[in-house]
């Protein structure tokens, strides 16, 4: 058989020939069509490279963010600046960190992958919503272009934000809560999503921001643990729960165990809810007897009954400095490890 009449038309992209498109027909009737197929197909690949070429830049910009909060800078200093430049950002400026969780962010991102059964679809509009948070978070700093913001993993984000040290630390401390609470309210407002922030310390040269990076993320953590989530935390603000952060699990339960759990002398006896939440009150209102009994709507009497009975349930006495420090910090414990009820 012989051959057909048509065209073949060459794909090109980049000034290179990468494909032919071919139609059978007369050539004079077929030929407009072709044209317009041609450019069909050519303006399809260019978009391609595009949206491919800006999903590798912003995963480079991902993956030097990660590598800076992490520490992870290799030997040569000025190489990972040079790596910065490159991606648009000066790291020698000084910068403060702040961890944001977005409460059920990753839920609501796993729900959506499911809903579109995993697809690629799915990897988009995750991706998305990602997009959606940051896009929030940098219309914030739109006139600030060194602010950097980024998602780390889970309902978590994180935003270096650039500080004057022209400022003292009050005034840098009362910036930093502002700038927070801009964020949390503005993601609040935009995207309906609960949002609890911490923030650290500055600290010098470029190692200081994974510092940083680590204060706030222990702000955030111990904050949410023991005040509950929805507010901003400086670490510098966490008193005791930071020393709780460096003690462990089992370490705490058998201090609580040997506290507020039992006694030294009548070990079936355990303090109840209600005693628990009266101390929680007395130390909440700085060991005032008044303050105390009108927070819980009680008699004085009634609360000098119940704390009467701490005593003699724990062994220790409200009264002595050492007996009361270790009662504020049993129950510092048991709301730190999430057994606690009335937070």
């Amino acid at each position: 058989m012989g051959a057909k009449p048509g065209i073949n038309l060459p794909i090109e992209h980049n000034n290179k020939i990468i494909g032919v498109v071919g139609i059978t027909g007369e050539p004079n009737e077929v030929s407009p069509f072709g044209e317009v197929i041609k450019m069909t197909v050519e303006m399809m690949l260019q978009q391609e490279f595009l949206l491919k070429e800006i999903q590798l830049e912003k995963q480079t910009q991902e993956n030097f963010i990660h590598d800076l909060i992490s520490g992870r800078m290799g030997n040569d200093p000025d190489l990972f600046l040079t790596r910065g430049q490159i991606v648009g950002y000066d790291i020698l400026i000084p910068r403060v960190a702040l961890v944001m969780d977005i409460y059920q962010f990753e839920k609501t991102t796993k729900q959506s992958l499911q809903a579109f059964k995993g697809s690629k679809e799915g990897e988009i509009h995750l991706q998305r919503l990602k997009n959606d948070v940051l896009k929030t978070i940098q219309g914030i700093f739109v006139d600030t272009p060194q602010e950097i913001a980024s998602y780390t993993g889970g309902d978590r984000f994180v935003v270096l934000k650039t500080i004057n040290l022209k400022d003292s630390d009050e005034i840098l401390r009362k910036k930093l809560f502002r700038m927070g609470k801009r964020i949390k309210d503005t993601i609040s407002q935009q995207m309906k999503f609960k949002v609890t922030i911490g923030i650290g310390e500055y600290h010098e040269d470029i190692w200081g921001i994974s510092k940083s990076f680590k204060e706030a993320t222990q702000a955030l953590d111990v904050g949410t643990k023991l005040e509950g989530a929805g507010d901003i935390y400086h670490v510098d603000n966490l008193g005791v729960g930071k020393l709780l952060a460096e003690i462990r699990g089992e370490s705490q339960q058998e201090f609580m165990e040997k506290t507020i759990y039992s006694t030294k002398n009548n070990k079936e006896k355990k303090i109840n809810e209600t005693l628990l939440e009266t101390l929680k009150a007395f130390f909440d209102n700085n060991l005032s007897i008044s303050k105390t009994a009108q927070t819980i709507y009680v008699h004085r009497n009634t609360l000098l009954y119940r704390l009467r009975r701490v005593k003699e349930i724990t062994g220790l006495d409200l009264k002595k400095f050492d007996d009361a420090v270790q009662l504020r910090m049993a129950l510092k414990m048991r709301i730190y490890q999430g057994s606690n009820k009335f937070k």
